[in-house]
This record gives C-alpha cells, structure tokens and sequence, in this order.
C-alpha cells in the first residue's frame, strides 16, 4: 500500500505502527498500550487507532463501560482514540488506509506466533515483570533463539522489584526501562508526557518526536482533560 508524501502532516509518508506484546501473562501491556493511545491522542493530536490482536476480550468489556454500549461493537471510541477489537490483518489495513497516523497494536502474550505478527510493526515494546513468579517467562525469551529485528525492541517494566531491574541493567543486555506508575491510563500527566517522548525517541521513530510534537497537541491535552472531567460528573 502506498502513501502521498505528506498525506498526514509534519511530512510524514505513512503511519507508525508500534506493536507491544508481554514475556507472560500479567506484564500491563493493555495498560501501557491505553497510556501510549493517550499520549499520542491528547499530547500529540495525532488519529490513533488501536487494535487488540488476541483473545482476552478487554476491549469488548472497556468499550462497553467506558461508551455505555449495550453489546460488542467493531470498534469503540474513547477519547478521541478508535479501539478494535478483535483485530487482524484485514482490518491492520483498513486503518493504514483509513487516515491514522498512529497505530498500536496490542498483541498480548509473547509466543512464537505472535514473533512473527510483529515484523509487521516499526517498532516493538516488550513488557517483562521482575516479580519473582513471572521472572521464568522472561529468562525463556532471553534464552530463545533471536529472531531478525529483534535487536531494535525496546524493553520496559511496570511491575516487580526495581533493584533486580536495576541489577540486571547494571549486567545485562538488552537495558530495560521502568514504566512510571499510572493508576488511571487515561490520564495523561505531565510526568508521562516527559517519559513516553523518551520512549519514542529510543524508538525507529526519533526523527519524528520532538518538542514541537508536544507542543502541536497541548490545547488536545486540555480539552482531554476536561472532557474526562465532564464524563466523571456524569
């Protein structure tokens, strides 16, 4: 598929597809994938779609309390982001035609099928967890055999003990960053806004984020917060 030059602003030729997936169940990809959409949405003011690529259903049951729709849809959408779920290739492409300019996708677990899914993104987030019952998923995906790409993922944390992370950094390859502590994904802070322009900027995307970028988006950044305010009264 192809894109005119600039067909979405900045200079941009098409848009970024960045997949994240976990070592394991329980690492906080969903969350890390809403706080993502809503960065890029209200900080950014970019059209962001975001496709649940696996079977737990979260999407289905978010869409369904957050739009206070009565049964499934094919898509939900909440603040300003457009959610799939039940996502696959058919409708990866419908959105790259559709007008995004950012598109995540949330492949859940990481398992070899899902290896495979991601060379379809430009970039990959991988979470991991250092707590002790979920170390074995990640020390299996150190130890397997490398797969093209894989050099350029990017490794974060939500959860387990910050000195074994810290340790493992201080010893081990590839480094892993702490994602900051969020309880509500939906609120887009100043602090997460300083730390997700980090992330991209680690990213194949750098050229691309900037402080301009955040700049573009801060009267998006209000009007978001406010909007929640107002979907909070109610």
């Amino acid at each position: 598929m192809r894109f005119a030059k600039g067909r979405f602003g900045g200079g941009e030729t098409k848009p970024w597809i960045i997949g994240l997936a976990g070592a394991g169940r329980g690492t906080g990809v969903t969350h890390l994938t809403l706080m993502l959409a809503n960065y890029l949405c209200s900080a950014q003011g970019r059209k962001t779609a975001v496709l649940e690529w696996n079977d737990h259903g979260d999407f289905d049951r978010l869409g369904i309390l957050c739009t206070g729709e009565e049964k499934e849809k094919d898509r939900y959408r909440i603040l300003q982001a457009d959610y799939y779920p039940r996502a696959e290739a058919g409708r990866l492409m419908r959105c790259l035609g559709e007008g995004y300019e950012r598109v995540l996708i949330d492949f859940g677990v990481l398992d070899e099928m899902t290896e495979t899914e991601l060379t379809r993104c430009k970039a990959v987030w991988i979470l991991i967890s250092f707590s002790e019952w979920q170390m074995e998923a990640f020390w299996e995906l150190m130890r397997s055999r490398e797969s093209p790409g894989r050099e350029s993922w990017q490794f974060f944390a939500a959860f387990g003990s910050e000195e074994s992370r810290a340790e493992w950094n201080k010893r081990r390859r590839p480094k892993i960053e702490r994602v900051p502590l969020s309880a509500d994904a939906f609120t887009v802070t100043r602090e997460l806004m300083g730390w997700m322009e980090t992330a991209l900027d680690r990213s194949p995307f750098s050229g691309d984020v900037s402080r301009k970028g955040l700049l573009r988006g801060k009267g998006q950044f209000l009007r978001s917060k406010e909007e929640r305010k107002s979907n909070e009264r109610v």
